[in-house]
């Protein structure tokens, strides 16, 4: 990878709870009243090969679909600097270590979000031995609540980890010669667009309306915990909609020619009409 190279990774993560889908179907079909949708259609007679597709299989249950993108690139050596000073004490052979900033967005969508509300949760990222968080963003409770709270349609990235509400791509007024364009998958053939510049950081179309809150904090030197809730820290209350999104980011220190992995283990707990609390869980290596 180039100093000004990217690399963009996604997958879908399905939380999964313990309630057995056919189980889920049944209890909706029996208490809920007819919607309307012709539901029938898309189920399976006897005999007949069911239909496993993401958008099917999490239509009656508490399962959540999450759509995780990776969006890695060498850390300007400027910023590395700039951490490597915070500590007079640190003597690292820089030439021993690659440097990565890392940018996580994470999209949130309920398998049926007419019968089921997200409540809160947990999201732990673990990189591989030898990988080290220098920084990560972010920090202090509040940050997010302020970019929700000033309002825009996109969210930025500074550099050295700042986040700021922002314009959207096709409202900026300034742009850059390295400025890299990528899209994000945030739903079922659903993209949003994002830029990378070695200069300006990382700028992504994501409404600050549809964040979730959240806070994160070291375990140790390769491992984080992020605690995931719907804003208005404080209040009980339950995100209703199908958008819940969060993005987090890091610059590491890896192992020279070591790309650095990460694996995300993600709880929660959601609240169904019929299925009171439920908590759902899974994991996933990218």
């Amino acid at each position: 990878m180039g100093d000004s190279d990217i690399s963009v990774n996604s997958v879908v993560l399905a939380l999964l709870s313990d309630i057995e889908m056919s189980s889920a179907i049944m209890m909706k079909d029996a208490y809920l009243p007819d919607s309307g949708e012709k539901t029938d259609e898309k189920r399976s007679g006897p005999g007949s090969k069911p239909d496993n597709s993401p958008q099917d299989e999490g239509l009656a249950g508490p399962n959540v679909s999450v759509y995780i993108t990776k969006i890695s690139n060498q850390t300007p050596p400027e910023e590395i600097e700039k951490i490597l000073k915070k500590d007079p004490y640190r003597k690292t052979n820089t030439g021993a270590y690659d440097f990565y900033t890392i940018v996580l967005s994470i999209s949130m969508r309920p398998g049926d979000p007419k019968t089921t509300r997200f409540i809160n949760g947990t999201i732990e990222l673990a990189f591989l031995r030898g990988i080290k968080i220098l920084n990560y963003s972010p920090k202090e409770k509040g940050i997010i609540t302020a970019i929700i709270e000033k309002g825009g349609d996109a969210i930025s990235l500074s550099p050295g980890l700042d986040f700021s509400a922002s314009s959207s791509q096709g409202k900026k007024t300034q742009s850059y010669p390295d400025e890299k364009r990528f899209g994000i998958p945030v739903g079922p053939d659903e993209k949003i667009t994002g830029t990378y510049s070695e200069k300006s950081g990382h700028s992504l179309d994501i409404p600050p309306c549809v964040l979730l809150d959240y806070r994160g904090m070291l375990k140790n030197e390769r491992e984080m915990f992020w605690e995931i809730y719907p804003p208005m820290p404080g209040q009980h209350i339950e995100v209703t909609g199908k958008e819940m999104q969060a993005v987090f980011s890091f610059i590491v220190q890896t192992p020279k020619n070591t790309l650095p992995k990460i694996t995300a283990s993600i709880e929660g707990r959601v609240k169904g009409n019929l299925w009171g609390v439920v908590p759902i869980k899974g994991s996933v290596v990218l």
